[in-house]
């Protein structure tokens, strides 16, 4: 074994516990679920062995029996395991993947709700479908012992996003609630929000997925931003009492030091405070496990810069980002072949994200307009200070005056990246940040390249597949932030490209639909009416955050975009 090999091995299997994204370890059940799942030896033999394709498989599978039982049984097998005896060892201990889950549908759920009423003609009909796919997405919590499979239990049934995640996951789940709310499913959208709800009740956060392996990190948080979709709708202020000392916690986890996502920069002789995606974990995630051993193997191999913990904490605040992977997190030197640059260069956690800091400017001002509609004056001003102090720093340091928009900031470089990402505009129109020009900001955006046939490409970088969160790829959320946020700009000018967007939109995914009859995790947005390809899993179909997007702006395109109570409620 070469020496590179053995030096990752033995940085993978220190990691035999797992620490949650605030510090503190597990105990109890979850601890002994996640001695299986989360890490340690058992995992780093089968998954090293490559029983399964996909590495998420093998966490995904239930225990037969208590962990204590299974590992003891471990053990006893020789050192050296053969494959076929260890895929016996697995058939014997593991139940098939989904077997701690029930379908479920929603009581709430109608064949032709309210909004239907109100969409053209040529697209009722997979309206209609769509609204039709929250039956299929369904889960609940069968019974079961935590200790013995991977799921956090979840008090209330779920909408899941289909494919290979069984799961919630988080930002995921802003787009599934505002899909639901539209087809008039308020209950179960509160149902989905109150098991996020509970979550931050429990560990103080929202893991990245509802699975133990999950909670050494986060995901781009919009809780808050659920939770006044939801009141939108409802306009109910005791149900946004109750809730709003959660989505403070939240928030405080976020802001909280312990958690390693808040830096400081010194610029111009004031201090600015900008949060970044860090995980915990030190090793490679359980549900990528082979493909991050791999990424780490060749960085040391090749002779790269990073040492193999730093590899390991760039994919992990990488899966933390959402952006898994993108040429945003790795090196930029070479501006001219960012093409090829390499998964091993990544470096997420020492990068302030535009994308991140505007969702906490909004969080901000939605904790101020809760405080506000519950009559705490105080309170809402405590956060509104705080948004305008976010602002001014994003505007004073992440605004670049040559390209006239924002960019990520490399805190390892020392200057701005030079990744051309969707997100440098469509998450500050989002959080209504204008830009010092907003005429220049809006040409900025046209010169990009971003703006193609089938929607916005997420970067200006084309890999051909080798990451999913680059060009052609188009992603549902970044295209409802981006025409939500134009339309927030207010100009002619401005709501007219939004215009133009959600028809773009709207025809790729109903020509992929209507010569496929399946809604895509990603698109191509050079080539509309085609799926999205790339990462290091095989494309999904399903698919929760696609449905939802593709809903509110139909709802948006039929006259419901400012009325959404009135077509969700009539």
């Amino acid at each position: 074994m070469a020496p590179a090999e053995q030096d990752v091995d033995a940085i993978a299997l220190q990691e035999d516990g797992l620490i949650c994204a605030d510090g503190r370890p597990l105990t109890g059940e979850l601890a002994r679920s996640a001695g299986v799942f989360g890490g340690g030896p058992l995992l780093a033999a089968v998954q090293k062995a490559r029983l399964f394709k996909d590495s998420k498989h093998f966490v995904d599978m239930p225990l037969k029996e208590d962990p204590e039982i299974v590992l003891a049984e471990f053990e006893r097998l020789e050192k050296k395991i053969e494959k076929e005896v260890l895929r016996s060892f697995v058939e014997k201990y593991f139940e098939d993947v989904g077997s701690d889950l029930d379908p479920w549908s929603p009581s709430d759920f109608q064949e032709s709700p309210p909004f239907l009423a109100h969409v053209e003609e040529k697209r009722k009909a997979w309206a209609k479908a769509l609204n039709g796919l929250w039956a299929t997405l369904g889960r609940k919590s069968k019974a079961h012992s935590q200790q013995r499979c991977s799921s956090l239990p979840l008090r209330n049934p779920t909408i899941v996003p289909g494919g290979r995640f069984l799961e919630t996951y988080y930002w995921d789940t802003f787009w599934v609630i505002r899909g639901l709310l539209v087809c008039s499913m308020v209950e179960t959208a509160k149902g989905v929000i109150g098991n996020l709800l509970d979550l931050v009740k429990d560990f103080g956060f929202i893991p990245n997925g509802t699975r133990v392996y999950y909670l050494d990190r986060s995901q781009p948080p919009l809780l808050t931003d659920m939770a006044m979709a939801i009141f939108d709708v409802t306009g109910d202020k005791e149900w946004l009492s109750q809730v709003l000392p959660l989505l403070i916690k939240e928030y405080n986890f976020w802001m909280s030091p312990e958690s390693g996502q808040v830096v400081q920069l010194e610029i111009s002789g004031e201090m600015r405070h900008f949060n970044v995606y860090h995980s915990q974990r030190k090793g490679p995630r359980p549900e990528s496990y082979f493909e991050d051993l791999e990424t780490a193997r060749s960085a040391r191999e090749s002779g790269l810069e990073p040492k193999s913990e730093e590899v390991f904490q760039g994919l992990c605040a990488g899966a933390e980002s959402g952006w898994d992977f993108s040429t945003r997190w790795m090196d930029d030197s070479d501006e001219k072949r960012l093409s090829e640059a390499r998964l091993e260069t990544i470096k997420t956690h020492h990068i302030v994200p535009v994308d991140l800091n505007c969702f906490l400017v909004r969080v901000e001002e939605g904790l101020a307009r809760a405080h506000d509609l519950l009559a705490n004056e105080s309170g809402a001003q405590k956060y509104r200070d705080a948004a305008a102090k976010r602002k001014k720093d994003i505007e004073e340091v992440l605004w670049n005056d040559v390209t006239k928009c924002y960019h990520d900031y490399r805190l390892d470089k020392g200057r701005f990246s030079k990744v051309i990402a969707l997100s440098n505009w469509a998450a500050p129109l989002w959080a209504g940040l204008q830009g010092h020009e907003v005429e220049a900001f809006l040409t900025s955006l046209h010169a990009s390249g971003l703006l193609q046939t089938g929607g916005a490409a997420t970067t200006a970088v084309v890999t051909d597949g080798r990451t999913q969160w680059d060009a052609p790829n188009a992603w549902p959320p970044l295209q409802h932030m981006l025409i939500e946020g134009l339309e927030r700009l207010g100009s002619v000018a401005a709501k007219d490209l939004a215009q133009e967007m959600t028809e773009r939109w709207l025809q790729s995914c109903q020509m992929a639909w209507e010569k496929s009859g399946f809604m895509y995790e990603k698109y191509n947005a050079s080539k509309p009416g085609e799926g999205g390809g790339g990462g290091e899993y095989e494309p999904q179909v399903g698919f929760g955050w696609s449905n939802g997007v593709a809903l509110v702006l139909l709802a948006k395109h039929s006259g419901c975009q400012e009325e959404t109570r009135r077509c969700t409620l009539s």
